[in-house]
């Protein structure tokens, strides 16, 4: 496989989910209101802060939406639980490929462990915002469990870091192949 094919696989598997999972639930009735009722800092989705959020970054984010957007928030995050089996796959598929095509340089533990616990984070910050938000509907603010939020906070940063670093070992293990040839 072409190196360049290597690092383009896990992203367009990355983007292509992201966007057919916001198609397959109407996600963008979820974005626009958001966008339109709150300031573009806090209208960004909690999966997508790299620096974490808290419980008042929850409820203002969450309390701009109407029922037809928690359900659909609540579908997204759904379908979000089976999203890590395509990135993960593809990512480690892609590292796989490159570290087999120079000879295993390094133990296999080292090629596997970030993307296994940024698709564990992933998991854990989609299952705690599935509990949240309905604690949120039920409760308002004083629904939401502030140790939860934290976790899920933490998780959605560790599932970008080590997602950073598996990416980052792949870029460097597809410009060991363009450098150095292949091992039979």
């Amino acid at each position: 496989m072409k190196p360049i094919l290597l690092v383009l696989f896990p992203l367009s598997v990355f983007l292509g989910g992201i966007a057919t999972m916001s198609k397959l639930t109407g996600h963008d009735h979820v974005t626009r209101q958001l966008r339109s009722k709150l300031h573009p800092k806090d209208a960004k989705p909690l999966q997508e802060r790299l620096a974490g959020y808290d419980l008042e970054d929850v409820s203002r984010l969450w309390g701009a939406l109407d029922d037809n957007a928690y359900a659909i928030e609540q579908l997204y995050l759904k379908i979000d639980l089976v999203f890590p089996f395509f990135y993960g796959t593809a990512l480690t598929s892609a590292l796989l490929i490159a570290w087999s095509a120079l000879g295993t340089p390094f133990h296999v533990f080292w090629l596997l462990s970030p993307i296994a616990i940024s698709v564990a984070a992933d998991w854990a910050e989609n299952l705690i915002h599935l509990h949240q938000l309905d604690l949120f509907i039920q409760g308002g603010y004083d629904g939401l469990q502030s140790t939860s939020v934290r976790i899920a906070s933490f998780a959605t940063t560790m599932k970008f870091a080590f997602l950073f670093f598996a990416s980052l070992m792949l870029l460097g293990l597809v410009v060991q192949m363009l450098f150095r040839p292949a091992v039979s």
